[in-house]
């Protein structure tokens, strides 16, 4: 409104003027951000890498080896370099300096790691190295790290070798004698664990279940029977499978967590009862890779099942295939632990002698014989 009252060569004035006052704070403020840069530990490093959402400036990796320099060469070896596990940001400048100085970056998924290197201006070759061809590259790659070259692993997220490639390869050079240096990231369930709320000084990570059901089954059995907080790694497809097999074997009462698209814009943490998990998520499929985290089991007297109930699952882990230690360590698990097998022993032995009754199979036989080792006093 004021304007509108002045007269055209106020106007003109009053725009020079505020056109000098502009000209003048960006002089003071490069002045200033100069001051900041002749102290800082990057001295020539640009506001805009900071600011770039597409790539960082080549300045930044560029200063980050020169930095480094001071601490000389790296050494030959194998570097498992851990990536982010969503947000490009969370990665450590040692991290970089490995991988831009690497002869060869192994990588799980070329053009997803591609991405990564693109950000950061890495132009480091990268190799292929997955679960479906482990085997042949791993001659490829002893003989150039025989050959003194330094060789960096990196898997899709996280660290290598944790529920991803890489442990196979650190085993066999470790047998060789040749280096291993961890350079430490993000982690998925370590990251979860931290904001779940359930408690942190003991912990169980579990990672994927088996594919086959009766595995599954059994590795679920033995985490519910611990005190510890267990950690599942779950594809968002099995959400609804997960659920429901572990809410029968934990109960729907037990509290779990779900975390989903970790460090991401959509970051999420659903917190609740195993029972309210499996209705909420019955007609919901979430995307993203999700951990899941389960409460340890809080009560310290196990409850006993009947003995319809424990038979019925002894037949159905027969049936499965179990193999007799698994099916000796499940029923001891699920009747309280060696501590109340006294009691328990004789009706355990009599439910599968009535089992074998019915069917004469060398299995049966094979489990009665392995029961007169491990309850002797039935006999």
């Amino acid at each position: 409104m004021l304007l509108r009252r002045l007269p055209s060569t106020a106007v003109s004035l009053a725009t020079a003027a505020l056109s000098r006052r502009s000209t003048s704070y960006l002089l003071s403020s490069q002045r200033r951000l100069q001051s900041f840069n002749s102290i800082s530990f990057y001295p020539t490093l640009s506001f805009r890498s900071f600011c770039s959402t597409s790539e960082i400036s080549p300045e930044f990796t560029d200063l980050i080896t020169d930095q480094s320099s001071k601490r000389g060469p790296l050494k030959p070896g194998l570097y498992l370099v851990g990536t982010p596990i969503g947000n490009l940001e969370d990665i450590t400048l040692r991290a970089l300096r490995v991988l831009k100085s690497a002869d060869v970056i192994l990588s799980e998924d070329t053009r997803h790691s591609g991405k990564l290197l693109h950000y950061y201006n890495i132009k480091t070759p990268l190799l292929s190295y997955h679960k479906y061809n482990e085997s042949q590259r791993e001659h490829k790659v002893l003989k150039r790290l025989k050959q003194g070259e330094i060789v960096a692993l990196i898997s899709d997220a996280g660290m290598p070798g944790i529920s991803d490639p890489g442990t196979e390869l650190a085993k066999i050079c470790v047998d060789e004698n040749i280096p291993v240096i961890p350079i430490p990231g993000p982690s998925a369930f370590l990251t979860a664990l931290s904001a779940s709320g359930l408690s942190t000084d003991e912990f169980t990570f579990v990672g994927f279940l088996p594919k086959h059901a009766g595995s599954r089954k059994e590795r679920l059995i033995a985490s519910a029977s611990e005190t510890t907080t267990q950690i599942f790694y779950v594809p968002p497809h099995k959400l609804g499978q997960f659920l429901e097999e572990s809410s029968l074997i934990f109960g729907d009462s037990r509290q779990c967590v779900i975390a989903r698209e970790l460090t991401k814009i959509h970051e999420e943490f659903w917190r609740g009862t195993l029972g309210t998990a499996k209705e909420a998520f019955s007609t919901r499929q979430p995307k993203g890779e999700i951990t899941l985290l389960i409460e340890g089991n809080s009560n310290s007297s196990v409850e006993t099942p009947s003995e319809s109930q424990l038979e019925n699952d002894l037949r159905e882990l027969i049936s499965n295939g179990h193999s007799l230690s698994s099916m000796m360590y499940i029923s001891g698990s699920q009747i309280g632990g060696r501590r109340n097998i006294d009691e328990k022993e004789n009706n355990i032995f009599t439910r599968l002698e009535k089992i074998r009754e019915e069917n004469q199979s060398r299995r049966f036989r094979l489990i009665s014989s392995m029961l007169v080792t491990v309850y002797p006093r039935c006999f």
